[in-house]
């Protein structure tokens, strides 16, 4: 409106800092000179020596001070002058008067040999703890350095301006003419190479070097004689001796310190935004719920640009199938603070998201014109945009503003809802009025914007983020390391920003999870690296700088990331501000003039230089340590090859460079020793930017904010690359990361420091792995293998800051089974082999969480961009294996057997123990076959048992190394089907079977604990034990046709065969066994009332639910059992059909009245209610599972004829819960009762959670103490902290005469129950021995008493433990 801004606008961006002359100064002063001073006083002999040679940064340039002169300050100048002096007047004469006649005889001055000696050292590498005779050589070759440069025309002065020092009058010109200094250049051919005692002369061979040999041409009266100059032989620095590391930490560390603590809900607080722009507090500041994305760009210099995405969507009560939601509006808004008028370019997207369509006249805003067959232009609507005081800062108001405003340019373009004119979103570029400048996404490859609504027209929804990552890779376009990096950090910054919410998180982290997929594929070389484009390397490095450090932010803000962003900083380089990178550029050129190698094209030196001109990467470590292994091997070109091969690098790689590689490397004998200095340092440069996690760089890097290298982490530092003792490396490797933990890794803040942290704790966590290998090698008796895998344990922990609660808590009981073998406990063994399967099945759950979070994105990435198939399909196990909790694995296969022995467990746990012959298959997991009907006889090798499958049909045995409950339902299945069931804890056993695939096989169990197999011929097959042969099911199963009783509840006294299921028949038995004295009275049961059979069907047939029957009708004449992805799919979309059914009027009224009558806590309101109606029809729903429908029909029943009826009753907030079969159901031992325990709720024990159990057994009558089979290893128990109701299945399709139905269906509580970790190292179960037998004895007493009551019956009892007291939930015959 022509008014002027009532503030000028703040920007970050106009904050700038200048950096300190510190941070400019090019070389730091080293903590190490001490070493350097040794190096230089054990050489000098009888020289003064006042002071270490040392570099200290002043201002913005660097002084080099001398071992015997502060600035040549400590002599008089004629002093400092006389060398020069005499030297030029006598025309090549000693100060005595004798001529010069040999090199060593020049003088140079003494501080100058000094600093070059220490030069020399930093470039060796720094090494510590040198031998005298090594630094005397250094020295003495630091002489000769300076000495040569003096005869070949340099001057003193420009020595000391080359270190820094002050000139001395008269020192400019060159001491020698060229006609003396030729004649001892001939003397020096023959002698120079004595002159030090660390240059050995090579051994006169044949070799192609030969030809490469330098020459001193010495003039004389006829022709010019040459003379070979002898090259130098590099020796290695001696190794530091690794010597040993003892620490007492590991026993006395507070363990639960180091949880993560979960986050969701109101845990993360979303913490305050800290742009200073007006664009980033106007997309900030508010959020409506309609706001579905939005991002802020960057246009031009000093101008932003946000573009907001909003979309109204309603409940649509008419749809009676498909979508319950529509979508009634959409907005893009396009906002931005320049100051120069611009105008939008513009077209629509339909049915892809690159689309550029003429857009309708219906979504022009004012003043658009078309521009094209495909685009339109509007220009943008000038304004003010005003936000409220409180989203600045308080020293950003004036006293009494209530909002401030700033000149903004704003657009609306309103699109179609989701019916036939639906669009998918739209593609634009901006540009100014004139036309002169167009903007487009900078930081994607220059592509246009876009704003991309998923749609429902199209099955898969659009990933954005993934869609705008395959766009940049997969195209043709320019593109490099530099935009990738670049665009990975606005990604991280859009997409992962911290909030509190749960769905805020749970896309942070899957977003974070892409984004580490492509950042990894591009770290291995799966990506292109560049493509038509140059980049300086100053460039590169300030992307990595840059990328690096909004990792970092995040680690530091959002706990819920920390796993994914640690990863994440390993596959970056740390890269630097521009000096890092640029000094790259520069000293590979310095490296050239100073060994005097021409930039002469096809020569390998110059072909690499011209690649690190334009594009440097990481390869270019590799190519470094590949001419260093080439010069150290006396040029030896196949170690050349070696190490690039090693690294990943071959022929077609190097010629693959935009700049290619074509030529191998050119032997430089006498150049070699310098070369090898120079390279080492050169390859610190490239290790700075391109490769973050070196250990030794990384320590130099924390050294003063750590206080100091502490001993845990400097032993780490000596024994990384061989020596020492593994279990002492991986303690020190261990001990260190606590420390870095203390020095801000467990709270982080400081973005800048928690980069380096993260950093040497990757390379740390890299140690610690190459241990773990070492540690195979060592033959370790059983002590320090239970210590290793307690400290791999801890380093996997330290390893995922985010989710190591199930880790730690089996570390913590870990630690106690450790003191009870030391202590005499007899049951040690046992309660150790229960922490290494709840620790295996912990590495299982990560490992499949990895796959569920990544492998989606790697196929998808991997599969637009062409990567190979291998690394495509495999890209999850590589990353798992390439960490700590394969290292884990490795070491706990290695301890397995070990304890096993100790435990008298063997190798096998029999679930049930029959014959078979068969048909050998290996499959990934059951789940997958469980659908199949095998037509001949089958040995199933599953490589995943959950315990809650069916056993498929035709299957005669199932094998698995996977931990299941014995009273699991597919342990009750096998025994009731009559098939082989076990679990095998060696892994090379059962592989053993595996290899047998498709070949016939006899299976049997030996002595009772162990299976063994024979193969056969396939005769034998026909007549061996065949699928159901010994099956106790009943052929030709029918279920009886149930009517609706005529109401909606039942309650206890009326329950009653037809009406109700055999779960409350068997309640109300118990109930008049406990009022007529039958049962014991210290034996609780809870209040019931049921829901009766065909209420379901009842209530579909109410008009109000008429679509949703006609719907649910369809669906199960459409169920697809060709294959279990297709039986999936098709029950589940009966489920949801059947949680769609709405409760006729007056049916919860006549519920509830019936919950109040039997004393049962009613809900207390609607919402209440709301999660009683959706238990009760999850109950229903379980009808259609895959695991009952392949039940029912494997057995022949018909699915139709079950109905479910539901037993109501309240839920017990359960301390322990049980289930006991009075008969034991592996040795069929009618004397003997066989139960399981588990911490909390039960449906941990009969919902078939992973893990086991605590179970036991004793005899019925003799009243001995109960005989613990195992200790518990389910990694969780359950719990649900408020008075609730549970809805518990009660079908006529179970317990049937001969018909182990149990467990089919689901019983599920109004309330969800809360899973917690279970910390067994507190448990009175598991370690108070007293505790322990007098409830298990109370436990097994209440099954003998309750199979008594019902006639001696074998049973099937559910119970808990709450406050001692026993409850006994429901019984039913043990089938």
């Amino acid at each position: 409106d022509g008014t002027s801004p009532r503030r000028r606008r703040v920007r970050s961006h106009t904050l700038r800092e200048e950096p300190s002359s510190l941070a400019r100064s090019s070389r730091p002063a080293s903590p190490r000179s001490a070493s350097g001073a040794t190096m230089a006083a054990t050489a000098m002999g009888g020289a003064s020596v006042v002071g270490a040679p040392k570099f200290v940064a002043a201002g913005s340039r660097r002084t080099v001070r001398g071992a015997s002169a502060l600035r040549g300050a400590t002599r008089p100048a004629a002093a400092r002058r006389s060398i020069a002096t005499v030297t030029r007047a006598q025309a090549g004469q000693t100060a005595e008067g004798d001529r010069i006649v040999d090199v060593s005889q020049i003088v140079v001055p003494e501080d100058l040999i000094g600093i070059r000696a220490y030069v020399r050292w930093e470039e060796a590498g720094m090494p510590e703890d040198t031998p005298p005779e090594w630094q005397a050589a250094e020295y003495a070759k630091a002489r000769l350095d300076l000495q040569l440069e003096v005869l070949n025309g340099v001057t003193l002065n420009d020595i000391r301006r080359r270190y820094n020092q002050e000139t001395v009058d008269g020192d400019d010109e060159p001491i020698f003419s060229r006609g003396d200094a030729d004649v001892m250049l001939d003397d020096a051919a023959g002698k120079f190479t004595g002159a030090t005692s660390n240059v050995v002369p090579m051994e006169t061979r044949p070799t192609p070097l030969d030809d490469f040999a330098p020459t001193i041409e010495i003039p004389g009266g006829g022709e010019k004689q040459k003379v070979a100059i002898e090259p130098e032989e590099w020796i290695e620095p001696p190794p530091e001796q690794v010597g040993e590391y003892h620490s007492d930490a590991y026993a006395h560390r507070d363990l639960r310190s180091i949880v993560s603590h979960r986050v969701g809900g109101d845990e993360v607080a979303a913490p305050k935004y800290s742009a200073k722009t007006f664009m980033s507090r106007w997309a900030s500041f508010d959020s409506p719920n309609t706001l579905v994305n939005q991002r802020l760009y960057t246009l031009g210099n000093d101008s932003e640009m946000l573009v907001q995405m909003y979309q109204d969507v309603v409940e649509d009560e008419s749809a009676s199938s498909g979508p319950r939601k529509r979508v009634v509006s959409r907005s893009v808004v396009i906002t931005t603070d320049s100051q120069d008028d611009l105008v939008l370019h513009w077209g629509v997207a339909k049915d892809e998201p690159g689309q550029w369509l003429l857009p309708e006249t219906t979504v022009w805003p004012g003043k658009t014109t078309a521009v094209s067959d495909m685009s339109v232009e509007t220009p943008f609507v000038s304004g003010q945009g005003c936000l409220p005081a409180e989203a600045f800062d308080k020293d950003e108001v004036e006293p009494g503003e209530e909002d401030l405003c700033y000149p903004i340019q704003q657009l609306t373009i309103e699109l179609p809802d989701d019916g036939a004119d639906e669009l998918m979103g739209l593609q634009f570029v901006i540009r100014n009025k004139e036309g002169t400048s167009w903007f487009r996404d900078e930081k994607n490859g220059n592509s246009n914007f876009h704003a991309n609504y998923a749609t429902t027209q199209h099955s898969k929804a659009a990933d954005e983020l993934l869609e705008t990552i395959i766009r940049s890779e997969a195209g043709n376009g320019w593109w490099t390391l530099m935009h990738r990096f670049n665009l990975a950090s606005t990604m991280l910054e859009q997409k992962c920003a911290p909030g509190a919410s749960e769905k805020s998180i749970a896309k942070a982290v899957a977003a974070a999870a892409k984004i580490y997929v492509w950042l990894r594929y591009s770290s291995n070389r799966k990506l292109t690296w560049q493509r038509n484009y140059n980049v300086k390397p100053r460039e590169l490095s300030a992307a990595q700088s840059k990328l690096t450090k909004t990792i970092a932010k995040l680690f530091c803000d959002a706990p819920h990331l920390r796993d994914v962003t640690r990863l994440m900083l390993g596959t970056v380089g740390k890269g630097g501000e521009g000096g890092q990178g640029q000094q790259i550029r520069d000293e590979i050129l310095n490296i050239m003039h100073r060994n005097d190698i021409k930039e002469k094209k096809g020569i390998w030196m110059e072909e690499w230089h011209q690649k690190l001109h334009n594009n440097t990467t990481p390869d270019d470590i590799i190519i470094c340590e590949a001419y260093l292994a080439f010069l150290k091997s006396n040029m030896d070109i196949s170690e050349y090859w070696r190490v690039l091969s090693e690294g990943g690098i071959d022929r077609a790689r190097l010629e693959s460079y935009e700049r290619p590689i074509l030529a191998e490397p050119t032997p430089r004998p006498t150049k070699k020793v310098a070369l090898i200095k120079d390279f080492q340092n050169y390859l610190k440069i490239l290790k700075s930017v391109h490769s973050g996690a070196d250990l030794i760089e990384c320590i130099k890097t924390a050294n003063k904010g750590l206080g100091g290298v502490s001993p845990a982490l400097n032993y780490a530092r000596v024994a990384q690359n061989g020596g020492g003792d593994a279990i002492q490396l991986l303690a020190a490797c261990v001990d260190a990361r606590h420390e870095l933990r203390g020095a801000g890794l467990a709270n982080p803040s400081d973005q800048e420091w928690t980069r380096e942290l993260l950093y040497l704790d990757l390379s740390l966590d890299d140690v610690a792995r190459r241990a773990v290998e070492r540690s195979g090698e060592a033959n370790y008796g059983l002590e320090d293998q239970m210590r290793l895998a307690g400290l791999v344990m801890e380093n996997l922990a330290l390893s995922l800051p985010t989710s190591n609660e199930d880790i730690v808590l089996a570390l913590i009981e870990w630690r106690r089974v450790e003191e009870a073998r030391r202590g005499g406990d007899s049951q040690w063994a046992l309660r150790a082999k229960a922490v290494v399967d709840r620790v295996r099945l912990a590495v299982a759950l990560h490992a499949d969480d990895v796959a569920a979070k990544m492998q989606p994105a790697a196929t998808e990435i991997g599969v637009a961009c062409g990567i190979e198939h291998w690394a495509v399909d495999l890209f999850a196990e590589e990353v798992i294996r390439g960490g700590p909790a394969f290292a884990l694995s490795l070491v706990l296969s290695r301890l397995d057997p070990l304890l096993r022995a100790e435990a008298d467990m063997g190798a096998w746990q029999i679930i049930s123990p029959v014959p078979a012959v068969g048909y050998v298959k290996h499959v990934h997991s059951l789940r997958e076959v469980m659908n199949e009907t095998f037509t001949r006889p089958t040995v199933l090798v599953a490589g995943k048992v959950g315990g809650d499958e069916e056993i498929p049909a035709g299957a005669v045995a199932v094998l698995t190394t996977c931990s299941v409950d014995v009273l699991s339902h597919s342990a009750v299945r096998a025994r009731n089907m009559g098939c082989l069931f076990a679990t095998c804890y060696d892994e090379a056993v059962l592989d053993s079977l595996a290899a047998l695939d498709g070949e016939p096989v006899s299976a049997s169990v030996m002595g009772g604990d162990e299976v063994v197999w024979d193969e056969v011929d396939a005769s034998a097959v026909a007549v061996g034990a065949g699928a159901g042969d010994v099956s106790s099911v009943p052929k030709g199963l029918k279920l009886a046709k149930i009517s609706f009783c005529g109401k909606f509840s039942v309650p206890l006294q009326e329950f009653k065969k037809g009406v109700v299921g055999a779960k409350a028949i068997n309640t109300l038995a118990l109930n008049e066994s406990l009022g007529g004295g039958k049962i014991p009275a210290w034996i609780n049961l809870p209040k019931s009332m049921v829901i009766p059979f065909g209420t379901m069907e009842h209530v579909l047939d109410d008009a109000v639910n008429a679509g949703v029957k006609a719907e649910l009708a369809s669906l199960v004449a459409a169920i697809d059992d060709s294959s279990e992805t297709a039986l999936e799919r098709s029950l589940a979309a009966c489920r949801a059909c059947v949680k769609r059914i709405i409760a006729p009027a007056g049916m919860l009224d006549e519920i509830e009245a019936a919950i109040v009558a039997a004393g049962i806590p009613a809900p207390e309101d609607e919402d209440r209610w709301a999660k009683a109606w959706s238990a009760l029809t999850d109950v229903w729903a379980s009808k259609w599972n895959d695991r009952a429908f392949v039940s029912l029909r494997n057995v022949g029943i018909d699915h139709d004829d079950l109905r479910m009826s539901v037993l109501v009753q309240p839920v017990v907030d359960a301390d322990y819960a049980f289930v006991i079969h009075t008969v034991n159901p592996s040795s069929k031992d009618q004397t003997e009762l066989y139960a399981e325990v588990v911490m909390g709720l039960g449906e941990a024990l009969v919902g078939n959670y992973p893990g086991r159990a605590l179970s036991f057994s004793v005899k019925k009558t003799s009243g001995e103490t109960p005989r613990i089979l195992g200790f518990p290893s389910k990694s969780v128990m359950l719990k649900i902290p408020r008075q609730t109701l549970i809805f518990r299945s009660d079908s006529n399709g179970e317990d049937l005469e001969g018909y182990a139905g149990a467990g089919l269906y689901e019983s599920v509580p109004m309330d969800e129950e809360e899973t917690i970790h279970a910390d067994y190292a507190t448990d009175p179960l598991v370690w108070d021995e007293g505790f322990r037998t007098e409830l298990l004895s109370k436990i097994a007493e209440a099954g003998v008493a309750i199979e008594a009551a019902l006639d001696g019956q074998p049973q099937d009892i559910e119970g808990v433990v709450k406050d001692g007291e026993i409850y006994v939930v429901q019984t039913r015959p043990q089938v």
